[in-house]
């Protein structure tokens, strides 16, 4: 709907005030991702109109971002002219796909001399190569993939000492993000042990690693120091979803499985040279074994074997080993890995269903009728007509990672009308959206509820079915079940009705044969009442939830009213037999169009579900109504022109686009009447003049307004004092045949009075959208302003008539929610005559110009800045 201000010239010093408030929203971001954003002012402008305008979408490309985590620092003893195993895990964390460029440089320039730093891929980040080809930069991994490299180190076999090697890894994407680890290199001539840990899974025949696979655990030593390894010992915790195979280790110096019962100092094998190995498994999760001696150069590896649990959650399962010679630590393994894929898998049913589909009474449906476990929840007790029947089902996630289920129903042979929808595990919550997320191995209850139509038939027997479907978000697979209804539908134990005879809607009769019981007419914004009478007909009290059927459009209102005019929800306690009063007042809005609405009036027991409804009619009429506001007082000089701002609005619900508009009154002066065809509250060479509807283009459609400008022109010859009265006049006959519904507001006054000086006050405005001083085009029509932008006035005071105008003062109010601003210079007040002086503050602003000539203009700008 447009709306125009009034527009009217006074001969006094004015102050102008106006009302502004503003709130914006905006939501941060992903890489690459595109955001919309729309600000949302409200304001008062100058003439007191409250206005609320909604900007364009905003669209911002979040832009990518380079991220790397490099872990993790290493220590190793290393012999001279030996070799180490570094290794290291690349992390993206960045918000977009990059790779990344290794560096690996000796910090010192000591004994070490590390002759050789090379980069083998990691892929399983197991700590062992991949491959034996070198790389320099990972491959281009997604944002938070991870990659791991395996740096081999050599050093010359005269080195000693200790040296640091400086780790980088540097993102391609922005070569100023990087990441650094040290790794620390000792020289020794002791013992040196390199323990490697592998593990290898075999996924059977599906290709998928999860619960029962089969892990291989590979636990391998090399004695690479230039002295023996004595009393050499491996500890190996495995992971809680791991599960030790017994009778599976092997040592690969001896034939035969180690015995898993011995202690650790018991010798299980002995070896061609005489090295013995103790092994020991303690029934727990620890595993491990002693080495009498592992000679200088010598290696070897003990296996063993341990199963994915079924408690496996997808996911990687990593482990390390421990070592330690003669009591001594040296360093952990590297840390082996296997990932466990995700499996997905979900259960519908009246109990809880296991990982291997079978059932689990722990968790069974509360409203299943039948004894069996049989994938049906039945309900058998009888419901009246539009009665509500619930089944409650037992959802499962039986995957091996958390997972959403979301539900749906699709109706097989329950009546047509019926409704359904499910509620939570409290049995009231409806459900919107999945259900979740749910551990590995949850069961959660949610209940169907079915509600029959008002009108369904009764009947002695059924067999109502509906299908339940649950579906993991996850994936997508998905599961079904059966609700069941066997009872008998009973005739209807409330009955609403109208109370109005011959009208009444007896029984579970909703409409007269498809058509409404009562229609009746009313005008735009004129409420309607229909008197209802709701008959608790059951065996017992109850109480009933009044509610419309069907939402009222937009803009209607419904009130539920006792008859000392209660607004209420409910009808109250009714008791059996007895029945209640109940006002049903709806209201359609005030520029509703003509038509009919349905109006579906139902009430229902909370108690015992059962409803009824009535389905009356409510006739809009046409309405034909037009306005013009507002009377005004004006000043002329003899000789001068005065535009007179006038609105015109369609307060009817028909668009008018025909009816006369005349002028009349004036005698010595002249006046015509222009349509503001541009909506710039000023008189252009374009602007037409008017005298009928049928001159605008559409016509005036309801709500909606125009302004016309009454132009007024007065003689030279005219005496100071003397005053004319014209008048503009909207004809009652509208669009042919149609009478205006209210002619008192068809007509406006405006008072034009010759005087010898006269000041004319006017206030316009643009938006300085980046509040730098831009200049823009001032206009008195509204605009649109985001918070945190400027608006830039001029308040402009002109001298129309034949006399000075003395002590001219003009004050302005900085409008609410904003306040005065100079942007840091660059839009300072501009106040003319130069020999003006103002008073700024934040709240607004006052100036004094002195005397005006005729013909002059005295004006300031400023600007002010919306809140945000």
């Amino acid at each position: 709907m447009s709306y125009h201000a009034k527009f009217m010239r006074t001969a006094s010093a004015v102050a102008v005030v106006s009302v502004l408030g503003a709130a914006a929203y905006a939501a941060a971001p992903e890489a690459g991702a595109v955001i919309g954003n729309q600000a949302v002012a409200t304001y008062q402008n100058s003439a007191g109109d409250t206005i609320t305008v909604t900007s364009n979408t905003v669209e911002t490309v979040v832009q990518q971002v380079a991220g790397v985590t490099l872990t993790s620092d290493n220590s190793e003893t290393i012999a001279p002219g030996g070799k180490a195993f570094l290794p290291h895990v690349i992390t993206n964390d960045g918000n977009g796909t990059d790779s990344f460029t290794l560096t690996a440089i000796e910090t010192d320039t000591g004994t070490l001399d590390t002759s050789n730093l090379v980069f083998y891929p990691d892929a399983d980040m197991d700590g062992v190569a991949d491959s034996s080809t070198p790389i320099t930069s990972t491959p281009v991994l997604a944002g938070g993939e991870q990659f791991g490299v395996v740096i081999e180190a050599t050093v010359a076999s005269t080195a000693t000492g200790t040296d640091t090697i400086t780790v980088t890894a540097t993102s391609a994407l922005d070569g100023s993000v990087s990441s650094v680890n040290t790794d620390t290199l000792t020289i020794s001539t002791d013992a040196i042990v390199e323990l490697v840990k592998k593990m290898t899974v075999d996924p059977g025949i599906n290709g998928i690693v999860d619960a029962g696979d089969e892990v291989t655990i590979t636990l391998t030593y090399s004695s690479t120091g230039l002295a023996a390894a004595n009393n050499y010992s491996v500890q190996d915790i495995l992971d809680g979803d791991l599960t030790f195979v017994p009778g599976s280790a092997v040592w690969s110096d001896a034939s035969g499985a180690l015995d898993d019962n011995n202690t650790p100092t018991t010798t299980d094998a002995t070896n061609g040279v005489g090295e013995t190995i103790a092994w020991d498994y303690d029934d727990a999760q620890t595993v491990g074994f002693t080495i009498s001696s592992v000679g200088s150069g010598r290696s070897g590896s003990v296996t063993f074997k341990a199963t994915v649990a079924a408690t496996a959650q997808a996911g990687i399962i990593s482990n390390t080993a421990t070592q330690n010679v003669n009591g001594t630590a040296f360093p952990n393994s590297n840390t082996a890995q296997i990932t466990v894929d995700e499996q997905y898998a979900v259960a519908v049913a009246d109990t809880a269903i296991n990982p291997d589909f079978s059932p689990n009474t722990a968790t069974t449906s509360s409203t299943d009728d039948d004894t069996a476990n049989n994938d049906v929840v039945t309900e058998s007790a009888d419901v009246y007509q539009g009665g509500v029947i619930k089944h409650e089902f037992v959802l499962t996630n039986n995957s091996n990672v958390a997972d959403s289920l979301s539900v749906a129903v699709s109706n097989v042979d329950y009546p047509a009308g019926t409704t359904f929808r499910f509620v939570g595990s409290d049995g009231v919550t409806p459900i919107v959206g999945p259900i979740g997320p749910l551990a590995i191995g949850e069961s959660t209850r949610v209940t169907l509820i079915a509600q029959l139509p008002t009108n369904l038939a009764p009947t002695a027997t059924t067999d109502y079915t509906a299908t339940v479907t649950t579906t993991s978000e996850g994936s997508g697979v998905s599961d079904t079940s059966t609700a069941e209804f066997t009872g008998a539908v009973l005739a209807a134990a409330v009955d609403l009705e109208n109370a109005v005879a011959g009208s009444e809607g007896d029984g579970a009769a909703p409409t007269n044969g498809g058509t409404p019981w009562i229609t009746t007419a009313t005008d735009p914004g004129a409420p309607v009442s229909f008197e209802m009478l709701v008959e608790n007909n059951g065996p017992v009290s109850d109480t009933y939830t009044l509610s419309l059927g069907t939402a009222l459009p937009a803009g209607w209102t419904v009130e539920f009213q006792l008859a000392d005019g209660t607004v209420v929800s409910n009808t109250g306690t009714i008791p059996a037999g007895g029945s209640q009063t109940i006002n049903v007042v709806v209201t359609p809005p005030e520029y509703e169009l003509p038509g009919d609405t349905l109006i579906d009036i139902n009430v229902a027991s909370a108690v015992s579900g059962q409803s009824d409804s009535i389905t009356n009619r409510v006739t809009v009429n046409e309405i034909y109504n037009v306005e013009i506001i507002e009377d005004q007082q004006v000043q002329a000089s003899p000789g001068g022109v005065v535009d007179i701002l006038h609105t015109v609005t369609n307060t009817g619900n028909v668009t008018i686009t025909d009816g006369a508009i005349s002028e009349s009154g004036l005698s010595g002066f002249s006046g015509a009447i222009f349509y503001d065809s541009n909506d710039n509250g000023v008189l252009d060479a374009t602007d037409p003049v008017v005298d009928n509807f049928n001159d605008i283009a559409g016509g005036l459609a309801p709500g909606d307004s125009f302004s016309l400008i009454y132009r007024v022109q007065t003689p030279s010859t005219a005496t100071v004092g003397v005053s004319e009265i014209g008048t503009i006049t909207l004809d009652a006959t509208l669009n042919g045949t149609q009478t205006d519904a209210d002619t008192a507001d068809n007509a406006t006054s405006d008072t034009i009075q010759i005087i010898s000086g006269d000041v004319t006050l006017t206030k316009y405005q643009y938006i300085d959208a980046n509040c730098d001083g831009t200049v823009g085009t001032f206009t008195k029509t509204r605009l649109d302003v985001e918070p945190g932008q400027c608006i830039r006035y001029l308040v402009e005071a002109e001298n129309t008539g034949s006399s000075p105008a003395d002590n001219v003062l003009i004050n302005d109010a900085a409008p609410a929610y904003t306040f005065v601003t100079n942007c840091g210079g660059a839009c300072g007040e501009t106040l003319v005559p130069g020999t003006a002086t103002a008073t700024i503050s934040p709240t607004g602003v006052s100036s004094s110009h002195g005397t005006v000539l005729p013909g002059s203009i005295a004006s300031i700008e400023f600007t002010v800045q919306v809140d945000q």
